[in-house]
């Protein structure tokens, strides 16, 4: 076994697995383990008429059997496709954890599904695998090419935005969390941060909001006594311009869509998601269940290999840098 990357199922009627099995058929990937139950899975691989040679990696007389020839499957007992889905995400955590696994990939599920069937408070993989690690703090980090960019909150309400970054320390805790990350699992030595305002034109000096003034500016000084290097507010709207591009090592947005519309028109789906601060490494690809796609072998599998590279970058950027 040689640097194992744990994959979870995702939703099973999404496009995930088809990428997944076309991406090992064309030698692409290798060294992984399919977190699922066998029973759901092969019903499935027989509804598609998908013809693969299954391992059982799961612990037998205390001894953990990997096939390097064969699509590996780690499994256990589910009751239906939306717990087979939620357990895949405990099983993938307990996978790295336990040191068998050096990263997870988490393939797209439905969010909808599983809080309406399974756990009513399930946000999303961000914030599963942040109580999972229990961490008050991780960060989302997007990832394409040389570009990075993170959004400071996730998936919250519009209106709940300038409550949040309110909080104390939330600002600071996060930012100062992704600088760490920057320096440990992307090896960049004194990262060069700038980020962007909550409102308009970062509030045009208090004419179209305070929260720059009030909130942001204040925690940005406080980072800059503790050495981060960061510089802002500026216009969400511009941030990314060519010109800064060369200029910072990460683009920091106040919240989720600042951030993800940008990076996917920039990363035409290609990307990768990335959990920042959490001890585990955990990528995704950057798209969703895409049910219309499925058989269609129009789908890119650009960014789930991207996923798998970076959880190995990441794995040897750690060890290089004395975290693992």
């Amino acid at each position: 076994m040689n640097k194992l990357v744990a994959i979870t199922i995702g939703d099973i009627n999404g496009i995930g697995i088809e990428i997944l099995i076309k991406t090992w058929e064309e030698k692409k990937i290798k060294n992984f383990i399919l977190v699922s139950n066998i029973n759901i899975l092969n019903k499935l691989l027989k509804k598609r008429n998908i013809k693969l040679k299954l391992n059982l990696v799961n612990f037998k007389k205390n001894k953990f059997i990997y096939h390097k020839e064969k699509f590996n499957i780690f499994s256990y007992s589910a009751n239906s496709l939306e717990d087979n889905t939620y357990k895949s995400l405990k099983y993938g955590y307990n996978l790295c954890k336990n040191k068998k696994c050096i990263g997870i990939i988490t393939l797209p599920l439905r969010k909808d599904l599983i809080k309406n069937k399974i756990n009513k408070n399930f946000i999303g993989h961000t914030e599963y695998f942040q109580k999972k690690d229990k961490k008050n703090n991780v960060n989302m980090i997007l990832f394409h090419k040389k570009i990075i960019i993170s959004p400071l909150t996730t998936h919250i309400e519009v209106k709940k935005i300038s409550k949040v970054i309110s909080k104390k320390d939330f600002l600071f805790n996060q930012i100062y969390n992704l600088n760490k990350s920057l320096k440990f699992d992307f090896n960049i030595k004194k990262p060069k941060l700038v980020i962007s305002g909550l409102n308009p034109h970062a509030g045009e000096n208090g004419e179209l909001g305070t929260e720059e003034i009030q909130i942001i500016h204040p925690v940005i000084k406080k980072l800059q006594k503790k050495d981060v290097n960061i510089n802002g507010t500026f216009s969400a709207d511009s941030l990314l311009i060519k010109e800064n591009i060369n200029k910072f090592d990460c683009f920091i947005f106040i919240y989720h869509d600042q951030a993800l519309i940008p990076f996917k028109f920039i990363s035409q789906f290609s990307g990768v998601n990335y959990t920042g601060n959490l001890n585990i490494i955990r990528t995704s690809p950057d798209h969703g269940t895409a049910y219309n796609l499925l058989g269609s072998n129009k789908f890119s599998n650009k960014s789930f290999i991207n996923s798998y590279k970076l959880i190995n970058k990441i794995y040897n950027n750690r060890i290089l840098n004395g975290k693992t």
